[in-house]
């Protein structure tokens, strides 16, 4: 009996100590070569230093609730930090329900937003929801009212030494 509870724990440890998979099963710190082993329609990129890092890979085109958004892998020392999902809207209203059928969905797979934050401004559409899920964070926002953008990355767990 004790060797399985052992073996039992050991397992536990190993499947907890797997790195996180930000989008399509793709782990945070992955090589450009292994995000494009697994992700086999991402592209070499044209642009190169978003926010996010460094973008080596892009899909130009990734079906999300009926809508095409772009995908761009977001690399930092060659490890992959970011993948951020964007769609341009022709209208703020259109970029709103756009967003809400992302939230529906990522409602569906991850359960409510840990943050929302409501603008106050009735000209300025804004919808910034975010979730924490199995040590990656998602962050949807609707930026300059027409641009909605979906971004995974790793939760970087806050050390006693780091400041906030």
């Amino acid at each position: 009996m004790k060797p399985i509870l052992v073996c039992a724990a050991l397992l536990l440890c190993v499947t907890g100590a797997s790195a996180q998979a930000l989008w399509r099963g793709v782990p945070a710190g992955s090589t450009p070569a292994e995000v494009s082993a697994l992700v086999p329609e991402a592209q070499p990129a044209d642009r190169s230093t978003p926010a996010d890092g460094r973008v080596l890979l892009v899909i130009a085109a990734q079906e999300l609730v009926g809508t095409p958004f772009e995908v761009a892998f977001g690399f930092e020392n060659n490890q992959l930090q970011s993948v951020v999902l964007q769609t341009q809207a022709s209208s703020p209203q259109e970029a709103v329900a756009i967003a809400q059928r992302v939230t529906a969905s990522l409602r569906s797979r991850y359960g409510l937003e840990i943050s929302t934050k409501s603008r106050q401004d009735p000209l300025t559409v804004g919808i910034d929801h975010k979730w924490s899920y199995r040590r990656t964070s998602l962050h949807l926002q609707v930026l300059d009212g027409t641009l909605v953008s979906l971004r995974y990355r790793p939760d970087i767990p806050r050390s006693a030494n780091r400041p906030l």
